[in-house]
């Protein structure tokens, strides 16, 4: 009886891939791993004096510049930050938020993150002192320090006494004038809701300037200051310190409470006060939903 032979169809598929017992061509690398990427968020405070703002700058000394150096020393790699609000020059911080990736892949970031606790001392001890460290840990990757909160917080110092405080004078604006409380409260009140802020921002090009302020309280914790906290989703450039200038104004006596109302009715940023100094104002919270983590207590304070 005849041997049958099988043969190969001229339509069927051929190998393309070597088999399992034999080695791939040296020609061909394997394909490469992929980076075993993870986000991590960093809570921290600064004060903004020596700084040319948060936000990274070429030949400027920024707090993004330098704790993006530190975390590249530390995790040997280049990193990028994302911040809850970019604070300006000046500007101080109490609860700013940050996340970054990492490629937990390189072998210094994945010894770095094995202990948190010692991670967050060997950063604060790399950024310098106007920088404080005050947790770092690991997050989803939906986390998203700019766009996941839900609230900020900023607080306004200003001083009214007639005789300054030389060891203050860098985180509080001093008047060096009485400042009618009642007034500025007066004034207040027609800023709360959404409104379109354009008079009191520089406005961003191709940016709204419609934004809603859900707090605005003006208090006198102690003689001679005035505080002013505002609570809301987001504050366009410059809001907080443009309507810190007009309420001082309204203040000192130079314009009426109702004067306020009017500036915002104009949408013209020719139409409001000097914004105030920068050195006052503190960002002193940041806010996300249940489904993140709250931030570490210690960042509540105020002074």
């Amino acid at each position: 009886m005849p041997t049958l032979r099988t043969t190969t169809s001229p339509t069927s598929p051929r190998r393309t891939t070597p088999r399992p017992d034999r080695p791939a061509s040296p020609l061909v690398p394997p394909p490469a791993p992929a980076a075993a990427r993870t986000r991590y968020r960093i809570d921290l405070a600064y004060d903004g004096s020596p700084f040319a703002g948060f936000a990274r700058q070429r030949d400027q000394v920024t707090v993004q510049g330098e704790l993006e150096t530190a975390c590249g020393r530390v995790f040997d790699q280049p990193v990028e930050l994302t911040c809850a609000g970019r604070t300006d020059r000046g500007v101080h911080a109490l609860a700013q938020v940050v996340h970054l990736d990492l490629d937990l892949s390189v072998p210094r970031a994945a010894r770095a993150v094995e202990d948190l606790g010692v991670l967050r001392a060997r950063l604060d001890q790399q950024v310098g002192r106007a920088i404080t460290i005050w947790q770092i840990r690991a997050v989803p990757a939906a986390f998203d320090a700019r766009f996941s909160a839900a609230a900020r917080r900023y607080r306004y110092r200003l001083v009214d006494a007639a005789v300054a405080d030389p060891i203050r004078r860098h985180d509080r604006w001093q008047v060096g004038e009485p400042l009618s409380l009642t007034a500025m409260r007066a004034g207040a009140r027609s800023l709360l809701g959404e409104h379109d802020f354009a008079s009191f921002c520089r406005r961003a090009q191709g940016g709204t300037t419609v934004r809603r302020l859900d707090r605005l309280a003006l208090s006198r914790p102690a003689q001679g200051r005035i505080d002013a906290v505002l609570d809301g989703p987001a504050f366009c450039h410059q809001q907080v310190r443009s309507i810190i200038g007009c309420l001082v104004e309204v203040g000192r006596g130079r314009r009426a409470p109702e004067w306020i109302a009017g500036v915002l009715a104009e949408r013209d940023r020719q139409a409001a006060a000097r914004v105030a100094p920068p050195h006052g104002l503190t960002l002193e919270q940041v806010r996300y939903g249940r489904r993140w983590p709250a931030s570490p207590p210690v960042v509540a304070r105020s002074g």
